[in-house]
């Protein structure tokens, strides 16, 4: 705009009055305000009392993660935190619901714009030219007109309509918010089931190649009973056949440990070509107080039913918006500028101009598209509402599940352990035994297979009752409600 304008007209000063008069008057909002909807209460998860065996706590710290003492598990959820994928890309959409809201916020006040232009004119043989015709060229009358302005331009949010929209956008800003909290405790629960998978299927490859070289053995030891005449081509036959049967666990095995690995790299970030430092089986502690108690307000500590809920807000704003435009819409604007000839007379305050303009619009026929849609938008409502139920009943589901899984899981490791502790014992006895004279190398071999077996359940048991835990720290919201706060 140009410089020598030395005042802003009363015509732009007056629309920003109107605007904060009207601000002031924004205490009628259409619509109906938001009623959260109140959750089904429950004094137990499940039909019967689940005894786990474990202290029970009620609290869920932010870095829950901590209570499998294990400073490897603890060093992989901050890089999977820090550089996972799905969470940048979700840290990124919050950031793009947020500045949504910023900006639907920003129809709260004026808006001002400024201009200037310059256009030459060559009328031909118009008689009325400006006497400061500047002569271009064999002859020909032209003359340039210059113009500089500034215009104000607002909507007042008379009826709240704005207010909704922006009421609908934060809750939309809060869903993206919760999912990423659901997104950072679902990644974190998948990395310590994959931990407990890799560490599982790392031990089972060990166990098993023993199984195969013991199996292996045995076979060597009935060929040698057939090519003396002791053993018959059906006793060789069933023995290649169980050696086969071991050896063929081997290669799946591997190919499992494989994949959990490039799983667990994924995870964190990286390419599955990277070597990250993984823990033992023996390194990862089952916590010592489970949260087996009902936490106080746990449904809140769940995202995604936080999420839900925020949905319900956000349809509920839009009613508000849908009936705010069946409402005549008033609108308030303002402009002041200058014409002239010249650039430097446009600081002359006979060639300055201004208007102003308050404007009122009804919608009187739209085919029934104004009804319809508040109509929709009311039934929107009631889906999100049927939606919040679904997720909350989930959510009590989801807590049954792991309890009850906790239960019967807990007891086949305790199962497996007891049936590898005798069959350790057998093979150990088996072993004095054999080196004594009293027992052959078939007897011991056979020994030492079914107590290799009876070892991976019992790893395989305990990866199963480590990963339950880990789902029911998720289940009850993962302490995101502590994190939240942060």
């Amino acid at each position: 705009m140009y410089s020598n304008i030395k005042a802003i007209n009363h015509s732009v000063i007056k629309p920003i009055f109107w605007a904060v008069l009207m601000a002031g008057l924004n205490g009628c909002v259409v619509g109906p305000d938001f009623k959260r909807p109140e959750p089904p209460m429950s004094n137990s998860f499940t039909r019967e009392k689940v005894d786990l065996g474990a202290k029970q706590n009620s609290l869920i710290g932010a870095d829950w993660w901590k209570h499998y003492e294990s400073p490897q598990l603890d060093r992989l959820v901050e890089l999977a935190l820090k550089h996972n994928a799905n969470i940048e890309a979700a840290s990124a959409n919050l950031r793009v619901a947020q500045q949504n809201t910023i900006a639907q916020q920003g129809y709260y006040f004026p808006t001002i714009t400024a201009g200037t232009s310059r256009t030459i004119m060559n009328p031909g043989g118009f008689n009325g030219a400006p006497s400061n015709i500047a002569q271009l060229g064999a002859g020909a009358p032209t003359y340039s007109v210059n113009s500089a302005g500034l215009s104000v331009g607002f909507v007042p949010d008379i009826f709240g309509a704005n207010k909704r929209a922006v009421e609908s956008l934060k809750a939309q800003e809060n869903i993206t918010k919760y999912q990423l909290a659901a997104l950072q405790i679902t990644v974190v629960t998948t990395l310590i089931q994959t931990v407990a998978q890799e560490t599982t299927l790392r031990e089972e490859l060990r166990l098993a190649l023993s199984a195969e070289r013991s199996a292996f053995k045995q076979l060597e030891h009935v060929r040698k009973m057939t090519t003396i005449g002791y053993n018959s081509g059906v006793d060789l036959a069933a023995q290649e056949s169980a050696y086969s049967v071991v050896a063929s666990q081997v290669p799946v095995i591997r190919k499992l440990h494989d994949q959990s690995i490039d799983m667990l790299n994924v995870l964190c970030g990286e390419l599955p070509s990277s070597m990250l430092s993984i823990p033992s089986i023996d390194e990862i502690k089952i916590p010592n107080a489970l949260p087996i108690a009902i936490p106080s307000g746990w449904i809140e500590g769940r995202p995604d039913v936080k999420a839900a809920e925020e949905m319900v807000r956000s349809n509920n704003a839009q009613i508000g918006v849908a009936i705010a435009a069946m409402i005549p819409q008033i609108s308030i604007s303002g402009f002041t500028g200058a014409t002239a000839g010249a650039f430097s007379s446009l600081k002359d305050s006979f060639n300055r101009n201004w208007s102003e303009t308050i404007s009122a619009n009804q919608t009187v026929f739209a085919g029934g598209t104004l009804l319809a849609r508040k109509r929709a938008a009311e039934a929107n409502l009631d889906y999100s509402l049927g939606q919040y139920k679904s997720v909350v009943l989930t959510a009590f589901q989801n807590v049954a599940d792991t309890l009850y899984a906790l239960d019967q899981d807990k007891q086949s490791w305790e199962i497996a352990k007891r049936n590898a502790e005798a069959n350790k014992k057998l093979y150990q006895f088996t072993q004095t035994q054999y080196d004594k004279g009293y027992a052959s190398e078939p007897a011991l071999l056979s020994a030492q297979q079914a107590y290799l077996a009876s070892d991976i359940s019992r790893i395989q048991a305990y990866a199963l009752y480590l990963g339950d835990t880990a789902a029911l720290y998720q289940s009850l919201g993962g302490g995101w409600s502590g994190a939240g706060k942060n």
